[in-house]
């Protein structure tokens, strides 16, 4: 038991965070592992009181047990909201996973192990492009293990992330470390822009350098930062004929939509516009406290069919609007409670790291449900457990 209780719950957790950009399985073995040697360790189990009481934990977990509440609504269905609960859930692990964070260090080696396995969908990438491996179905990227949106979102995660490290470590790398990391970093930029087809991570991409050159220099230095990203992407308009038709494919759809074209619910924005749209008139029929978890689809379907939308959906794409419906205006307020709580009542010692990654959830959940899906959702909880408490150890 001894020799037990010496292990390093954070090694797992890498391990964790290494396959979430590609198989969910591993992962989930693995945060058991992680919980299991959180209580083992006796240097963990040691933080979990004063965790417990952190402004983060607390905000969380008071989220979490409104939309709990919601379960005994009329309008809520149990059997549908298993399909929410889980996901949820896992912010009840932030404190238990911030545990194992005993020195500096293991923030980094996590988060260095889920840049690795980003490089690996990376490379499963460039192999199914290059005939190695089959296409997926209905897909126009070449995609060896998740979805283009998560696999284009963490990408500009893994990126950023890489590039803080660099800013502070670039003279103590080694001639080989610099050009291994060089490559890298090109291969997957390659692949980011040109190859996989999501515009989610694009956007991502783009604020993480406003958000730092205002960290680091003001307002002054994120107008810089932000005339350089247009530019950049202007550049990429014009001389790439991937990221023109892209970005064409937008105004085009939304366009359809707006003309009320049949097509436009066989289109990928065209379904998101009528998801948010039919999300509103449900949200705005029971502003207060939403339907309750298990309510979203009931909710929405009568507004969907009343205008001819017959594409059935659970999910609006729009974390914010899932929250809306589900638990009304009180889970949007406890929600935005608890990402102030993040920004402004933590002990990170990585806070630009923090703000940056916080930044790109709260603005890609406009265009995406983070905490519905299994591989953001889970990074979320892990990235905030390495970011937003203090180490043991500095």
């Amino acid at each position: 038991m001894n020799a037990l209780a010496r292990i390093n719950p954070a090694w797992f957790l890498a391990g964790a965070a290494f396959f979430l950009p590609i198989k969910p399985a591993p992962v989930n073995l693995l945060l058991a592992l992680t919980l299991l040697f959180v209580f083992v360790n006796s240097k963990t189990r040691s933080r979990l009181t004063e965790l417990f009481k952190h402004p983060v934990t607390i905000t969380a977990y008071a989220l979490v047990a409104w939309l709990l509440f919601t379960l005994v609504f009329e309008t809520s269905d149990f059997n549908s909201a298993g399909d929410y609960l889980s996901k949820y859930l896992r912010l009840l692990l932030l404190p238990i996973l911030a545990a194992a964070f005993l020195n500096r260090q293991d923030c980094f080696n996590v988060f260095d192990a889920f840049c690795v396995g980003v490089f690996v969908s990376v490379l499963g990438s460039f192999a199914v492009a290059m005939g190695l491996f089959p296409s997926p179905e209905g897909s126009e990227s070449p995609l060896l293990f998740k979805l283009h949106i998560t696999h284009n979102f963490f990408i500009a995660l893994a990126t950023g992330y890489v590039g803080y490290r660099l800013h502070s470590e670039w003279h103590n790398c080694s001639l080989a470390s610099k050009v291994l990391v060089f490559i890298a970093l090109t291969l997957a930029l390659i692949n980011f822009f040109f190859m996989v087809e999501g515009r989610s991570g694009w956007v991502a991409m783009a604020v993480l350098p406003v958000v730092i050159a205002y960290e680091r220099i003001g307002f002054k230095g994120s107008l810089a930062a932000a005339v350089a990203v247009i530019l950049v992407l202007l550049a990429l308009y014009f001389g790439s004929d991937f990221f023109t038709t892209r970005v064409n494919a937008v105004f085009i759809e939304v366009q359809q939509w707006i003309d009320g074209q049949t097509i436009a619910q066989e289109t990928s924005n065209g379904r998101r516009l009528s998801f948010w749209l039919h999300s509103v008139e449900a949200f705005v029929q029971a502003p207060w406290f939403g339907y309750g978890m298990g309510g979203f689809e009931a909710a929405v379907t009568p507004h969907a069919q009343a205008a001819g939308f017959m594409f059935a959906f659970n999910n609006p794409h729009n974390q914010y609007l899932l929250l809306a419906v589900q638990g009304g205006t009180a889970a949007l307020l406890l929600y935005a409670i608890f990402i102030a709580a993040v920004l402004y009542r933590n002990d990170s010692q990585h806070p630009l790291l923090l703000h940056g990654f916080l930044l790109a959830y709260v603005l890609l959940n406009l265009l995406n449900s983070f905490h519905y899906d299994f591989a953001e959702g889970v990074f979320f909880v892990v990235g905030l457990a390495a970011l937003a408490f203090r180490a043991e150890q500095s």
